[in-house]
Order: C-alpha cells, then structure tokens, then sequence
C-alpha cells in the first residue's frame, strides 16, 4: 500500500525489524568529493549511489562573491535542501503510517544568515551564521490543525536532518598529507 508516496507496508517491516533487532538501526553513511582543481564549472563535486537509482553526480559552487562561478547550488543551499526534504520526509511518512492522505505538502524555506565569520570577520559576543531558519508549511489534508501539529512534533523528534540542525555535533576532522 502506497501512502503518501511511502510504501507503507515495506517501512511496518522494516519497523518491526529494528524493533525487534535494534543494531539494526545502524547505518554508515560515506562517500568522497573532490574540490576540483585546476579545472572551469563547479568547485566541488562527488557521485553518490542511491539504492536503486544508480550513481549521481552532485556538485556545488560558491556564489561569485564569495569566490566561485555560481555555476551549481552552493553548499548551503544544499544543507538547507537536506534538512527541509528530510523532513518533509519524515512528516510524510508518519502520516502514511498512521493512514492520513496529504493531496499537498509544500516547504518555502528561508536562511537570515550573517556571514561575518565566512569572511573572518568576528564579533563578541560570536554572532550565529544562521540567524534565522524558518519552514512556511502548506498542508492540504483533512487533518485538523491539532493534528498537523502532532505531526509536526514527530517529525522534528524523528528527522535526522532536523536533529542535526538542532543539536551541536563537532565533526572530526582528520588531515591525510599525500607523499
């Protein structure tokens, strides 16, 4: 059964499997770009396989004015388009499972950002990048409000994407010089 555009029936399996297995809610994500040297067009690309879709090619560019072509999404639009598709997904998904049909589901999202540490630039007390996210949802659906909001809270308690946005995590980085 297709809800959603979720396969509802292949994700109560896969709940039922972690459930009842919880290692397997394990999972790596990995894959390598290259900033691309000495060549015109984007700055930084990667291939990144789906598990049916093949291999893709992503690339990103800075804007002009930051020192790129703009010849591709930047970085940060790209960050954005994961949080809010994550989401997006997650909040699908959720009414899927709980049979609710949504005939629409749309996200504007918009960045406030100051970009004064991008450009070295710093003031005390430190001034956050993003001074503002903000998701402006339409919902075309026979749920009530209270509903979209319920639904709202699980989205943000189980999206990936969205908890990454919200909690501090400091990668580790890790410096490999070629001989």
């Amino acid at each position: 059964m297709i809800i959603n555009r979720v396969a509802v029936d292949q994700f109560s399996e896969t709940l039922q499997k972690v459930r009842n297995d919880p290692s397997k809610t394990k999972k790596v994500i990995e894959f390598e770009g290259n900033w691309e040297i000495g060549k015109t067009g984007p700055q930084f690309s990667t291939k990144i396989r789906s598990e049916n879709g093949g291999e893709f090619l992503i690339q990103s560019d800075e804007p002009v004015a930051l020192g790129g072509g703009g010849t591709a999404p930047n970085p940060v639009q790209y960050g954005l388009y994961g949080i809010v598709s994550c989401f997006a997904a997650s909040f699908a998904k959720w009414t899927a499972m709980e049979g609710i049909v949504l005939n629409q589901l749309k996200i504007k999202v918009r960045a406030d950002m100051d970009l004064s540490a991008s450009f070295g630039i710093f003031k005390e007390p430190a001034i956050p990048v993003y001074e503002c996210i903000k998701f402006e949802i339409v919902i075309d659906s026979e749920m009530s409000m209270e509903e979209i909001e319920r639904f709202n809270e699980i989205a943000k308690q189980r999206c990936p994407c969205y908890y990454c946005l919200t909690t501090e995590i400091i990668p580790e980085i890790v410096f490999n010089k070629k001989d």
